[in-house]
């Protein structure tokens, strides 16, 4: 018979309370960061906002009940911030560059392939068009 996995309750119920205080912090480090990834727009999986809330309101229930058994559960554990934003970057970083493709992608599946030739065309004609309006003005005076 296969070995049987624990709850994820029952997993944070096993830890000490350093350990679920840390992880807490380092949860709500990283809940932090995904929610200004949220506000910036670089988001992707929305879903896991959510999710992290569970994780944190579990581990938040075992220390409540660790603490209604009588162990210190006041002690102050600092989160890693600035890894969880680094991380947070990072993704970030690879869903913007990700919809840039999608939009260049969609953009060449709709105007066709642009080319340098195509680039060069452009500047010439603009070049054209202001040397005619140049010579229109000096006609004019």
């Amino acid at each position: 018979m296969a070995k049987q996995q624990l709850k994820p309750i029952e997993q944070l119920r096993s830890s000490t309370t350093i350990e679920l205080i840390g992880l807490s912090e380092n949860k709500r480090a990283e809940l932090f960061a995904l929610k200004f990834q949220a506000a910036v727009g670089s988001l992707e999986q929305t879903h896991k906002i959510k999710l992290l809330k569970r994780e944190i309101a579990r581990i938040e229930l075992v220390l409540s009940e660790k603490k209604k058994a009588g162990e210190n559960t006041n002690i102050n554990i600092k989160g890693d911030y600035h890894q969880a934003v680094e991380n947070a970057e990072k993704s970030g970083k690879q869903v913007r560059q990700k919809q840039r493709e999608q939009i260049e992608k969609l953009q060449a599946e709709q105007f066709g392939p642009t080319n340098d030739m195509d680039m060069d065309a452009i500047k010439a004609a603009m070049e054209n068009a202001s040397d005619e309006t140049n010579n229109n003005e000096e006609g004019t005076k």
